[in-house]
Order: C-alpha cells, then structure tokens, then sequence
C-alpha cells in the first residue's frame, strides 16, 4: 500500500471517528490517545502514534466545550500529527506540533459547521410540526457533512507538512523542535496533577 493510498485511507477514518465526538455516540473513539495509536499502527509507526496521541490527550484533556466556546479538535490534531510523520517523512516532534496547530486551526472549521446545522434546526422542526417523523436525511446529512469537512481538512494539513518536508532547511528546526518535545509529557503531567489537584479540593 503506498503512502498516498494510507494517507487517504487514514483521513478518511480520522473523519468517521470525528463523527464520535459530537454526533455519533461519545465512546471515546475520538479521543487523540486512541486516534494516534490507531493511525500509527495503519501507517507503521504504533509507537510515535500512541506517543503523539498520548501527549495530545494530556494536552487536551483539561479543554471544556462551554457554550460557544469551541476547543481545539483532537482528533485533527492527532491524525495531522501521525500523517506529518507517516507520510509528510517528518520529525515527530515537527510533526507534533503541526498536529497541536492543525488541532487549533480546525476550530473555527468547526464552529462554521456547527453553525450550518443549526440553521436546518427550523427546517426540521416545519417538517415534524407537519407530522413527518423521517429525520434520517437530516441526520445523514449532518453526518456526511462532518465527516467530510474533517477527512478533506486532515488530508489537506498532511499535504502541507509533506511539502514543509520539501523545503531546504527545514532540518534546522529539528533541534529546537526536539528539546520542546521533550517537554511536552511534563507539561502534560503537570497540567494532569494541576486538574486532579483542583478536583479533590472541590470535594473536600
């Protein structure tokens, strides 16, 4: 299987386990420590997929949806982060950090897209004001919708960073970009210990 052929392959379930976080069950699935493991493993990398997966999860993990508020997309960050690598032939730790900026950059792209549902919300409720209870085309819709606006969006982000891969000199960012991901599981411990800390003084 060629690297394209993969990258595709993976955009296009990066958008279906999308589909979990809002739409589509909330089990987790689109959770970046299971996305990253997930796309490292199909595109032969397990290990810095589930590193990069795990150090977004840790990243992440303290961001909240609260009203119009719209957090940054872990499961782009993720899928960007393991193709930058995968295919892109980037360092993980470039790599990573393209997926932590793809995973940012994605939210206004949601946000546009939660807006366009809402807008079909009066359409709905005319339809089963009239008695028409077959919501399926909406819900579909809805669905296609989301899951190709996140597939074209990592598949896009990962043609980016191959051509960043292209371009003389890039190497020069490798050891500035090592030493922070380095980094990044304290920071990550960090932020964990802050949050459980902040959780039991609101029990006690």
């Amino acid at each position: 299987m060629t690297l394209a052929l993969k990258a595709l392959i993976s955009s296009a379930l990066a958008g279906l386990l999308g589909l979990d976080s809002v739409q589509a069950g909330q089990f987790l699935l689109s959770r970046p420590a299971l996305v990253g493991p997930l796309l490292g493993w199909l595109n032969g990398c397990p290990l810095e997929g589930a590193k990069i997966g795990i150090l977004l999860e840790l990243l992440y993990i303290d961001f909240i949806p609260v009203g119009g508020v719209v957090p940054p997309n872990g499961t782009a960050a993720a899928a960007v982060g393991v193709l930058a690598h995968a295919a892109g032939g980037l360092a993980p730790s470039l790599a990573f950090f393209i997926g932590v900026a793809a995973g940012v950059a994605y939210s206004p792209v949601e946000y546009r897209l939660r807006a366009a549902r809402s807008g079909l919300n009066a359409l709905i409720e005319a339809q089963v004001a009239a008695g028409d209870l077959r919501l399926r085309r909406w819900l579909a819709r809805a669905l296609v919708m989301e899951n190709a606006a996140l597939a074209g969006y990592v598949l896009a982000m990962t043609g980016l960073a191959a051509l960043l891969g292209l371009l003389p000199g890039v190497s020069r960012l490798y050891p500035g970009a090592d030493f922070a991901y380095s980094l990044m599981p304290w920071l990550g411990l960090s932020g964990l210990y802050f949050r459980f800390r902040t959780q039991i003084y609101k029990k006690g």
